[in-house]
């Protein structure tokens, strides 16, 4: 059974561990939550790890997952999770971060999303999870489809399995297993929208925080949905491009080596659907993990439990530079160009004023529009339509005071910034105002994880469609939605699919 022993020594169901006492915390890093992921269960649903009776000592981080990012160390062998909780106490509240990446990259062990802070100013147990990535954590092919399994969802499947884990072994690290909130940024907040809609997920999480994250990126296995092509048509590419075209093609695809499979990856070409590129190896529409893309799925009432969702005032910032939108005259054109949206440009040049606000400005409230914000209120719209559990939006507006990403105003990544504490993570010295919005907000997403309500309610009111969101700077503010009306432009005009 498991249970706590003393300190730092912990009883999982599948053996003892030996953490360390960090700053007043039992700190467990590198704990397997499935077995590695290799030989026939690469590409396959994720099993619970081999058991062991000595302890296992639980100091160090596990490996990335095989990105082509330089994160190191990596290996196949990733499906491991951390855990930062406290030496005496029962039944905290749990919150589970989801990293985010683009569903290539990132690592529950990279300096931001250490969980420490977060645990001990709020008294939870905060867990940290890897899941596959890539290739390796998103394939679909009709060869690796069964009925019971589906195809193409592994790091999901992963992501589920992790939940499941903190199900049967959170109380001994003095968790409450019936208040488990999972939240996630960018990839990870797709991800915690992904699982909202997830039949198998439900049940296993109890509230939900979707930080920058939409329902669009995902595929269906058979047809191109929006500029996603077809996840089947993508696993063709990657058999073919690694010589598995006859026989027993599953087989030949597992006898691959990682950085075989990392090499296909790095050749395909990033989709448009966003306004930035996306690699295309994403969820996928199954039958079996997703049994519809996730809007409409909400729109059934999936994902029935108090949820926050946002995004930050200027998103998409920190990818104008590289798209040649510097502030000449007629960036603004060439972006809506990018896009896809020539025939359009315009109607949306008349919405965003490039003129008026500037190429870069105008470029940035336009992608951040149509890749985040937008899709957050459409979402938060849906969930608040459909479920009776509230639903509380939000826009970051904060930058960092300095540092490398106060250039870019509340870039895509800010908000993490400021919810796990880590300034030094993007070289800022924060202010004591800046220090105050840190814990402001960490309380309010600890709130929601104990509560169910973020705090304080009354400065953050439910979402009503066509009523405020708070918007998080120095100070607060609750603002009526002036987003609302050129998303409905942008709705009317095609940009939003489901």
């Amino acid at each position: 059974m498991p249970g706590r022993a003393a300190g730092v020594d912990v009883l999982t169901d599948d053996g003892p561990l030996r953490g360390s006492l960090e700053s007043g915390l039992a700190v467990f890093k590198g704990i397997p939550y499935a077995a590695p992921p290799v030989g026939s269960l690469r590409w396959a649903p994720p099993v619970r790890p081999s058991p062991w009776t000595t302890p296992r000592l639980a100091t160090q981080f596990g490996p990335a997952c095989p990105q082509n990012r330089d994160l190191a160390p990596q290996d196949e062998n990733c499906l491991f999770l951390n855990v930062w909780a406290h030496t005496e106490g029962t039944a905290r509240a749990v919150l589970v971060w989801i990293h985010g990446g683009g569903f290539i990259e990132g690592a529950a062990s990279e300096g931001w999303y250490d969980g420490a802070e977060l645990a001990r100013r709020e008294n939870l147990i905060v867990v940290s999870v890897n899941y596959r990535l890539g290739v390796l954590g998103f394939l679909a092919l009709p060869q690796l489809t069964a009925p019971d399994t589906g195809t193409g969802n592994w790091g999901l499947r992963d992501q589920i399995a992790a939940l499941q884990w903190v199900r049967r072994n959170i109380a001994a690290f003095g968790g409450d297993p019936s208040r488990v909130m999972i939240a996630g940024e960018s990839a990870g907040g797709a991800s915690v929208a992904a699982l909202l809609a997830a039949a198998p997920a439900q049940g296993l999480f109890h509230r939900a925080a979707v930080q920058s994250g939409t329902y669009r990126p995902v595929m269906a296995q058979e047809a191109a949905v929006g500029a996603f092509p077809s996840a089947y048509s993508v696993g063709l590419v990657t058999a073919v491009s690694l010589g598995c075209t006859h026989g027993d093609i599953a087989t030949c695809l597992r006898s691959k080596t990682p950085a075989q499979v990392l090499g296909v990856q790095s050749r395909f070409s990033p989709v448009n659907e966003l306004g930035f590129g996306l690699m295309p190896t994403l969820p996928v529409v199954d039958g079996v993990v997703l049994t519809g893309r996730p809007l409409a799925r909400i729109h059934t009432g999936a994902g029935d439990v108090p949820v926050l969702m946002g995004s930050t005032g200027d998103e998409l910032s920190f990818v104008m530079a590289s798209l040649g939108v510097v502030g000449h005259p007629g960036d603004f054109g060439r972006y809506v160009d990018f896009m896809g949206a020539s025939a359009k440009k315009e109607q949306l040049t008349a919405l965003y004023q490039p003129a008026l606000v500037g190429e870069v400005a105008a470029a940035t409230a336009l992608g951040t529009d149509v890749s985040f914000a937008c899709p957050s209120l459409k979402l938060a719209t849906a969930r608040a339509a459909r479920g009776s559990s509230p639903v509380y939006l939000y826009q970051f507006a904060r930058a960092v005071p300095d540092g490398v990403l106060a250039p870019l105003g509340a870039v895509h990544g800010t908000d993490i910034v400021y919810l796990f504490g880590h300034f030094g993570q993007v070289g800022a010295t924060p202010t004591a105002l800046d220090l105050e919005l840190s814990s402001r907000v960490q309380h309010a997403w600890g709130a929601l994880a104990r509560t169910g309500v973020p705090a304080p309610p009354a400065a953050w009111p439910s979402f009503t469609p066509g009523g405020p969101f708070l918007s998080w700077n120095i100070p607060d503010s609750r603002e009526m939605n002036w987003r609302a009306g050129r998303c409905a432009s942008l709705e009317a005009l095609g940009l939003l699919p489901e």
